[in-house]
């Protein structure tokens, strides 16, 4: 089955910086949990097919940076993006405060109409959860959000929120609630990575 141009959808992936980010893309794309996890510098360009019915999708996902001096660089990335996976941890009480800003900024550059995805990431640190799945889903429902519980290395709900998301963007595609010519597929471009402290995961996972 052939991927048209048509079929391409820009996705962003966006949150406070060691959330989890890029740790979620790689075990979704590579089925695997680096344990080895990097800063993300900039952005990280990464694909994924989605079969939705007997139609397939392509996104190309853009993990972007999560840290407040790249913020501006990651922003520039939010244009003709369809869809955005908003990520904040389960364990980190300011990166779940800083979700007004992050969503602020995506439904402000972001396609109108774009399809936004709320994911609390590590939810295997039962022990370390500072977010209630209460307190989450308010957010979600008071901002007319789909939400999902994650974690990157258990893969729990990874594959999961990218088809919801994919989805729910051909949907409004093909109703016409998503217009435009957003389509083209991006160029691989991959920015330098950092190095950043370990954390639970194995990990910043940003």
């Amino acid at each position: 089955m052939t991927t048209t141009a048509n079929n391409t959808y820009k996705i962003v992936v966006v949150g406070a910086t060691c959330v989890g980010k890029t740790a979620i893309v790689g075990r979704l794309v590579d089925k695997v949990f680096n344990q080895e996890i990097e800063t993300t510098i900039g952005v990280e360009f990464r694909t994924y097919p989605v079969l939705i019915g007997d139609k397939e999708v392509k996104l190309n996902i853009w993990d972007t940076a999560g840290q407040e001096k790249f913020k501006s660089v990651s922003k520039a990335y939010f244009r003709n993006a369809v869809g955005a996976v908003l990520v904040f941890s389960l364990t980190d009480r300011k990166s779940f405060e800083a979700l007004d800003d992050w969503l602020n900024d995506l439904q402000s550059l972001c396609i109108p109409n774009a399809v936004i995805l709320l994911v609390g990431n590590k939810v295997d640190l039962k022990d370390d959860r500072v977010i209630s799945n209460e307190e989450a889903n308010m957010f979600a429902s008071r901002h007319n959000l789909d939400y999902y519980e994650t974690s990157a290395l258990e893969a729990t709900n990874i594959e999961d929120s990218f088809v919801r998301l994919a989805s729910s963007i051909n949907e409004k595609v093909t109703n016409g609630e998503i217009q435009g010519a957003f389509q083209a597929a991006a160029p691989p471009v991959v920015l330098n990575a950092a190095p950043a402290p370990q954390q639970h995961q194995g990990g910043c996972g940003c």
